[in-house]
C-alpha cells in the first residue's frame, strides 16, 4: 500500500532535516507543493515547487492551502498521485491543520510523524543557530505557532523527540523498515 509520511512539528525541531534524510538515505522523496509566488533565484520549477498561475492553482484539488500576502501555497491530490506513481512511500512537511486535513481524507495511507524536542531551550538554540531573529523566536516559542500538537491528534501521531540526531536516524530507520514491510 502506498504511504505518506506527514511531517509536522515546531520550528527548529528538524522537519526539513528529517525530510531530506528520508530522501537521501531511503529514497523517500518529498511531495512537491504548489505556489503562485514568483520563482526565487536558485529555485527550479517542478523541483523546488510547482509554480502556478492563479488560474492553474484554482484548478487543483487541495488537501490544504493557505494564502500568505498575495501568494497562495498548497498541497494537492495531483502532486501526491504523481509522487506515488514513482514511489510507494513519500513524505510531506505540513502544519497541524494540514496534518488534520490529510488524516481526515486518507488516514489509512498516512503515517503522521510529529517531530519535537524535549525542551523549548533546544528549539531556541537551533533557531538562533540557523539565523532566525531573536524576537521572532520568542514569538514562535510563546505557543502562538500553529504547530503545537493538539490532543485531538495525539492518538494519530508518532512522536519523535529529536534531541540526538543519531537516535533520530535509528528511529527513522525503524519506521521506514516498518512501513516498507506493512
Amino acid at each position: 500500500m502506498q504511504k505518506l509520511i506527514l511531517i509536522a512539528g515546531p520550528s527548529g525541531a528538524g522537519k526539513t532535516t528529517v525530510s531530506e534524510y528520508l530522501a537521501q538515505k531511503f529514497a523517500i522523496p518529498r511531495v512537491l507543493t504548489h505556489t503562485t509566488r514568483p520563482i526565487r533565484p536558485g529555485e527550479i520549477p517542478n523541483k523546488s515547487y510547482h509554480f502556478e498561475s492563479e488560474e492553474s492553482f484554482s484548478q487543483l484539488h487541495f488537501f490544504e492551502h493557505v494564502q500568505y500576502g498575495s501568494y497562495q501555497y498548497g498541497s494537492s491530490q495531483e502532486a501526491l498521485t504523481n509522487a506515488w506513481e514513482h514511489h510507494d512511500i513519500v513524505s510531506l512537511i505540513v502544519d497541524i491543520k494540514g496534518a488534520a486535513s490529510y488524516l481526515a481524507a486518507i488516514r489509512e495511507q498516512v503515517f503522521f510523524l510529529y517531530i519535537t524536542t524535549s525542551s523549548q531551550r533546544i528549539l531556541a538554540e537551533r533557531l538562533l543557530k540557523r539565523g532566525d531573529d531573536p524576537n521572532k523566536i520568542k514569538e514562535r516559542l510563546s505557543g502562538s505557532e500553529l504547530n503545537t500538537l493538539p490532543d485531538s491528534l495525539k492518538g494519530s501521531a508518532h512522536i519523535l523527540v529529536n534531541d540526538d540526531w543519531n537516535e533520530t536516524k535509528n528511529e527513522l530507520a525503524t519506521i521506514v523498515h516498518s512501513l516498507k514491510n506493512s
